[in-house]
């Protein structure tokens, strides 16, 4: 094979291109040179055309004869295919795999417009009926730290300093970090399953501890899709305290929804309700409206205003995301609570995200965030993020995501603001990933790209040996009649083709990119004209 041009280079894209590529699928339409508008009477004349040439009783050479019984066989299949306004309609709509599967489609004297309406209805069912089977779970584990106590003796130093902290207590660093306490525990679990075509079952359960003492419940959802426009959802939880939601969602056109949700606590005063109005603004960005009843009351029935502990607000905000970037701004005003919040996600590569946030809060004061997160195996994502207030304190999130499991461990650095630890909390963990990534997980990967490069070379080798060969019979297969329509051609001043050439005209000779097609393209001369319809790869022909 022709040597490797990048130098063996290849990111994480290039890799997974490279791991899709397959052999690609045999084109009957191609095969029988036609286009995809083809009529009955032009799928019988080209078969005909072909079958003069590639019939094995047309050869005696035992080579040619078992090339041409391998090519008839294929010219065949294609006219079998395309000859049956069943088999064509599911070969256009589905292809080959189309073929493999056995529609039940009613009667034969449905127009092909009607079969193909028959054949999505039936791979939707089939779809649907996969699914039915299939139960996705999704466990969510949190564990809360507090590691204030452990900076509490430490001295931070200047970071242009070289150090990070100075020790000031004799027992040291790790002699601190025995302090650290678990502040809370939080496990949430789902599984969801399909409870019809249109409905799926949810049943979650969650727990949380404090301190030794802690609590939790199961939660039922049913979510049913009455139509494209509108689906709903309904839940309990199935331990006290009982608490039900009902959400809907109706699409008023392609550009704008609706939802509403209700919460019931209890019966003691009306259900606090959110609603959302939301419409597209341009291609890849959505505005929103968020209105929040919170606690009310009708009349005598509800809390009064001195005991209710949910307020009313109202939010704007504006939502968008690509595949290189997603941001959300949002502005709330209420009662109790008012906040400008921030959000930009950049996309760096297909394994890595940075994320940048900011809030501003009449109740929190000013917050800020930054944090990311990279894949480090195919189903596998580390998340890392700071968070910084002004009266918040410090506080550093881990996060690691696999296969709908996640475990998120938020640590509390400072309960006061601390520039300098604000700042190591940041550099430091960078500094961690950098390292691990450059001394682990790229060489790791180099080489894990390097054995599946050649395993894909060998593999791609032995499929361009096997066409190059195929092509090689055909043209010996077509040579002989070739030879004849360009004597007719000739006599008659008609169009013979003299030299014509496929591949990449711009590589060197030596790379074997350009072959001679001369012969096949005289092929497709009749009666002087040369028909090579469109909408097909010409490499089939």
């Amino acid at each position: 094979m022709p040597s490797d041009p990048t130098g063996g280079n290849y990111d994480t894209d290039d890799l997974v291109d490279l791991e899709n590529m397959k052999p690609p699928q045999l084109d009957y339409y191609a095969v029988l040179n036609l286009s995809k508008t083809a009529s009955e009477d032009d799928i019988k004349d080209s078969y005909k055309r072909l079958s003069r040439i590639f019939h094995p009783d047309k050869h005696s050479d035992p080579a040619l004869k078992q090339a041409a019984e391998t090519k008839f066989h294929v010219i065949n299949k294609a006219f079998e295919v395309l000859s049956n306004p069943q088999l064509r309609t599911a070969y256009d709509e589905y292809g080959e795999e189309g073929l493999n599967t056995k529609w039940e489609v009613g009667h034969r004297i449905k127009t092909p417009q009607e079969l193909r309406e028959e054949y999505a209805r039936l791979a939707r069912e089939k779809k649907e009926m996969e699914l039915e089977s299939l139960i996705r779970s999704k466990n969510d584990f949190t564990i809360n730290i507090n590691a204030t106590r452990v900076f509490n003796n430490q001295e931070a130093l200047s970071p242009f300093g070289g150090t990070s902290y100075a020790k000031r207590s004799s027992g040291g660093f790790l002699s601190a970090l025995k302090r650290t306490e678990i502040m809370q525990l939080y496990m949430k679990n789902s599984f969801e399953t399909q409870f019809g075509p249109r409905t799926q079952l949810i049943v979650g359960g969650q727990m949380t501890a404090r301190s030794g003492m802690g609590g939790g419940n199961v939660v039922g959802t049913i979510r049913h899709t009455f139509s494209e426009k509108l689906n709903v959802e309904l839940g309990s939880s199935l331990l006290n305290p009982r608490i039900g939601v009902f959400k809907g969602t109706y699409s008023i056109d392609p550009l704008s929804f609706i939802t509403g949700t209700a919460q019931v606590r209890n019966f003691q005063g009306p259900a606090p309700l959110v609603l959302t109005f939301g419409r597209r603004i341009t291609k890849g960005a959505t505005g929103y409206m968020t209105y929040r009843t919170g606690e009310w009351a009708i009349g005598s029935w509800g809390p009064v205003f001195e005991r209710r502990r949910d307020f009313s607000s109202l939010a704007l905000g504006m939502s968008s995301q690509d595949e290189n970037r997603a941001y959300q701004v949002e502005v709330q005003t209420g009662i109790m609570q008012s906040h400008l919040s921030v959000d930009h996600t950049w996309t760096l590569d297909s394994s890595t995200k940075v994320r940048v946030g900011g809030n501003l809060s009449t109740t929190a004061g000013i917050n800020a965030s930054i944090g990311g997160d990279r894949k480090v195996t195919e189903h596998t994502k580390i998340g890392l993020a700071v968070e910084v207030g002004l009266s918040g304190g410090v506080a550093f999130n881990f996060k690691v995501k696999r296969l709908g499991q996640s475990v998120t461990v938020p640590i509390v650095l400072s309960a006061q603001f601390n520039p300098k630890l604000a700042f190591w909390a940041v550099v430091a963990p960078i500094c961690a990933v950098t390292a691990l990534d450059v001394a682990y997980v790229k060489p790791k990967r180099s080489r894990e790209r390097a054995q599946k490069i050649q395993e894909l070379r060998k593999a791609h080798a032995e499929f361009i040996a096997a066409q190059k060969k195929e092509a090689e019979e055909a043209i010996e297969l077509l040579r002989e009649s070739t030879m004849r329509k360009t004597r007719q051609e000739q006599e008659k001043d008609g169009l013979v083709i003299v030299e014509a050439v496929y591949g990449n005209l711009n590589a060197a000779p030596e790379l074997g990119l350009v072959t001679d097609v001369t012969i096949a393209v005289q092929a497709l001369v009749n009666n002087s004209q040369l028909t090579m319809p469109g909408g097909h790869s010409k490499v089939r022909f």
